[in-house]
């Protein structure tokens, strides 16, 4: 069904109203922000079991996602809340009655909800199971494949189709008679492509002398040392499985041999005697290679250099046996299978279509940063694999396509056949996920024992979305174990059953590839836009995911022909993203000009498809202010005004590793066209009491202060966005960032700091700037972007600080704790204080009098005193500087003493000279 077929179902007569006097949502005063925090934290609100049934980027909560639908579809009213408290908990009942609710309020028919940039489909996924209409957009074709999967196919009804054509062939005992037709089969399809698959490769992959397929293997790229030229393998870790002292297991390592002009490996008990050839050297930048047979030395450029010049290869140097056991067992290769490798030939493959088996699509340039394997030399996505690899992958792509034929010769309709299919190209996506040269032996626990030595395959992927490269890496094998087909498939199994398992079953969503600023949608025909925008420059999602479309062109060109029938990269024209801020990339469009402008233009879309009384709510979190800057003057420049905005303690929940802590969800309207006129001065006292009151609410719950940084933001604009304009007194209109600054100047003052009972308004301004600083970031690196917001709000320039009070390198900031270059009058309390540290190491107390004095600080001066205080606070006590800062502590009387002796002898001296003066004359004095 198409989206004006969709909207046509809504009652248009529905009095919600229009602007300005449209009926007010739940969440425009409302948000359940204490239970979404709570909810992310539980399997069923963390969004987990969905993330395993398809490998995107960016997790969105279940729970967050749910509150946002619920709360932008629901009537203000206290009467419904404690049900979305009770829904977002779980309760199947609570929904239920809400679904009602929702119905109700427009005219008995299902509301349209559109995300238009849907993802991996979690907010349209929430939204049907609210009772609306879901619809998603995206401009990655693998993206809105991801969305099929997740909210579309497993709420149709494929009761009437017939049995496969396979029949359990071995599986007999694993299905249930109750089990969803839908799981049951998708069980037997992945069983089936992994069964074909295995006999397809055998012969590169010799079995055991039980029958079985070892777990794993381990390879390394071997380089020709520039002095001896005997090749040999960069290996960067010689522990294959550490100890664990409570089974008295030694664990176990290689040993390199070298044996005249060839060398192998060995598999010994215990921990490594040898170091291994490719460490890290002091004194230089990433690892160096050493050749085994005569020492000589290679950086990590020079190893760069031989892979761009053609001369890296792959060696198999151990094997792992233990399949699905929880311990693994290494040994040496066998010749026999040493042998097999060298009999992979991926050229001979048979075409896929037009394409061909093996990717052959180069990795752009300007991606060195996202695939990391680029500036080692390899140029195209097929090379991220060995040639045994490439013939794996190939394989399962033929078992696949094969198996899609076979069902829809068995009489399956073919819509079916698609969603089988589909469900088999994502396996072998997450099969991808855990293969190519980025994946790494994964050895959990520490070379002491104190933890359990599991060991299984590292995910290729690092900071969300860098495709990782790794000089050794893992190959899982055709069998059972961590990474294999069998594996991942069961535990998307897991969360596909976790899905199919939702009361009652909603209607399916509806997804599209489509662009955002090109929305195929009529006039008016949207009740609520509900989307996740692309944050900034965090994710680079086309970039990222092109080693799945690549594979997933040759597997579904003709089963999705919508999404994967034009070969090639994906289309990044349109993508809304900043791609390499920090680099100069040539012919790079995604700029941070392009994100800004593309932006604005997707919420005038959104925009144009919400009819008049709907609302816009959009989810987002950054850790950089000109993110914030970008998102609020997009949303201002479409019309749209902010109405409230709520925070949530939501992206660590879900990854444990997310560089950004809290997410706001931002409630917007169609701005109305006569707004009043302000003077800048007014909008500034509304935009800090609104900020200093949601601080109190936001203390009361527990947000931390970092936090409340960037929640600071929404009241601003909720402020900001009820005038059409704000004159600054020259007539000039006060700008976004004047207000961005203002929030966060507000949180400050809101939380009363002080520092030994002195409020911090009474220092200095650097000072009060580095106190924050210093209570907010400790030593850690601060993007720029944040440390020149930080600097404004004191009035400060960036500029004026860098060198003085903070270090700058490639990744951002850092707070200066060692000793300035010299100390003033004129210098701050907190570049005194640091110069009395250095004094106490270099000359003890009539040293650190010494700076005092030069400083022009008296002995008895409480604001110095008090920062010297505060550094040794939020330092640990080993820390050099606070051992420093503490010893001038416990010495200040001798310190004074000293100040004062030095002042009293300067008076007397002073006098003296005076006296000799009136005396003698000037020249006689």
């Amino acid at each position: 069904m198409s989206i004006d077929e969709l909207a046509r179902t809504t009652d248009t007569t529905s009095d919600v109203g229009t602007v300005p006097g449209m009926q007010e949502r739940l969440i425009d005063h409302w948000f359940p922000v204490a239970a979404v925090d709570d909810a992310v934290r539980s399997p069923a609100g963390s969004g987990l079991a969905e993330k395993a049934l398809f490998t995107w980027f960016a997790s969105r909560p279940t729970a967050q996602a749910r509150a946002a639908v619920l709360t932008t579809l629901l009537p203000s009213s206290q009467a419904v809340q404690e049900d979305v408290v009770s829904a977002l908990a779980g309760s199947a009942d609570a929904l239920r009655r809400l679904q009602t609710v929702i119905a109700s309020e427009f005219g008995g028919k299902p509301p349209v909800v559109l995300d238009l940039f849907s993802g991996r489909g979690i907010i349209p996924l929430e939204a049907t199971r609210c009772g609306a209409r879901a619809v998603g957009t995206d401009l990655s074709p693998v993206a809105t494949l991801g969305g099929r999967l997740l909210a579309d196919y497993p709420f149709r009804d494929w009761s009437g189709e017939p049995d496969l054509p396979f029949g359990d062939r071995g599986d007999e005992g694993l299905f249930s008679s109750d089990e969803p037709k839908l799981l049951r089969d998708v069980r037997s399809v992945l069983a089936e492509v992994g069964r074909r698959t295995a006999a397809a490769v055998e012969p590169l992959f010799p079995r055991n002398a039980d029958g079985r397929f070892p777990w794993a293997y381990l390879w390394a790229v071997t380089i020709p040392c520039d002095q001896c030229r005997r090749t040999f393998p960069l290996l960067g870790s010689l522990v294959l499985r550490h100890p664990y002292t409570r089974t008295e297991d030694p664990g176990q390592a290689l040993r390199l041999v070298v044996d005249g002009e060839s060398w192998s490996t060995e598999v010994m008990e215990g921990q490594p005697d040898q170091q291994p050839p490719l460490a890290a050297v002091p004194g230089r930048k990433g690892k160096t290679a050493r050749c085994p047979f005569c020492q000589h030395t290679h950086s990590l450029d020079v190893i760069k250099a031989k892979g761009n010049n053609g001369q890296f290869g792959d060696a198999l140097v151990a094997v792992a046996d233990g399949d699905d056991t929880p311990r693994k067992t290494f040994r040496a290769p066998r010749a026999d299978e040493l042998r097999a490798i060298n009999t992979a030939d991926p050229s001979a493959l048979p075409r896929t279509g037009a394409f061909s088996a093996v990717p052959d699509e180069a990795i752009p340039p300007n991606n060195v940063n996202t695939v990391e394997a680029l500036s080692y030399g390899y140029r195209r996505f097929g090379d991220l694999m060995n040639p045994r690899q490439q013939v794996y992958f190939a394989s399962l792509v033929s078992s696949i396509r094969a198996v899609h034929e076979d069902l829809v010769a068995a009489g399956l309709s073919q819509a079916y056949s698609v969603a089988l299919t589909s469900y088999a190209a994502a396996n072998l996506q997450r099969r991808l996920r855990r293969a190519t040269r980025g994946s790494r032996l994964n050895k959990h626990g520490k070379p002491t024992g104190a933890e359990q030595n599991r060991v299984d395959t590292h995910d290729i992927f690092a900071g969300e979305a860098q495709l990782r490269f790794s000089l050794d890496y893992l190959e899982a094998g055709p069998g059972e174990g961590p990474g294999t087909w069998s594996s991942v498939a069961k535990s998307g199994l897991n969360a596909l059953g976790k899905i199919l398992a939702t009361q009652p079953t909603p209607t399916p969503g509806t997804f599209r590839r489509a662009s955002a600023v090109a929305l195929p949608f009529r006039d008016g025909s949207v009740n609520a836009v509900i989307t996740d925008p692309p944050y900034y420059d965090m994710i680079p999602y086309a970039d990222a995911s092109d080693l799945f479309h690549v594979w997933f062109v040759r597997a579904l060109h003709d089963v999705h022909p919508d999404l994967f029938g034009v070969g090639g990269l994906q289309d990044k024209t349109d993508e809304i993203v900043v791609k390499g801020k920090d680099r100069r990339d040539g012919g790079e469009h995604r700029t941070v000009e392009f994100y800004e402008r593309m932006l604005s233009r997707a919420f005038a879309e959104a925009k144009r498809v919400l009819r008049p009384d709907g609302h816009l709510v959009v989810v987002f979190g950054h850790s950089d202010p000109d993110a914030w800057l970008r998102l609020l003057g997009a949303l201002r420049d479409a019309g749209f005004v902010v109405t409230s905005s709520w925070p949530s303690r939501s992206e660590r929940a879900v990854t444990g590793v997310a560089s950004i802590k809290v997410t706001v969800t931002i409630g917007c309207r169609v701005a109305a066209v006569q707004r009043p006129v302000a003077t800048a001065a007014q909008v500034d006292r509304e935009v800090t009491t609104a900020v200093k009151a949601a601080v109190r609410e936001w203390d009361a719950d527990g947000l931390a202060l970092t936090d409340q940084l960037m929640a600071a933001y929404g009241p601003a604009m909720e402020v900001y966005g009820r005038y059409s304009s704000v004159l600054l007194p020259t007539g000039d209109q006060a700008g976004l960032e004047r207000y961005l600054t203002l929030a966060r100047t507000a949180v400050r003052d809101a939380t009363a700091l002080k520092l030994d009972q002195l409020p911090l308004e009474t220092f200095d301004a650097p000072t009060r700037f580095a106190v924050f600083w210093q209570r907010l970031y400790g030593r850690t690196d601060v993007p720029k972007g944040e440390a020149r917001f930080l600097a404004q709000a004191d009035n400060l320039r960036l500029e004026d600080l860098r060198g003085a009070l903070l270090t700058e390198s490639k990744s951002g900031f850092k707070l200066r704790l060692d000793a300035p270059a010299a100390v003033s009058e004129r210098s701050s309390n907190f570049e005194v204080a640091r110069a009395m540290a250095k004094a106490w190491d270099d000359g003890g107390t009539e040293a650190v009098a010494g700076v005092m004095a030069t400083a022009d600080r008296q002995a008895n001066d409480a604001h110095l005193w008090a920062i010297v205080a505060e550094i040794v606070r939020q330092l640990p006590a080993s820390d050099p500087v606070a051992r420093a800062l503490t010893a001038v502590q416990r010495n200040a009387g001798t310190i004074g003493t000293m100040i004062e002796y030095a002042a009293a002898t300067a008076v007397a001296d002073a006098d003296a000279r005076a006296q000799l003066t009136m005396s003698f004359g000037e020249d006689q004095a």
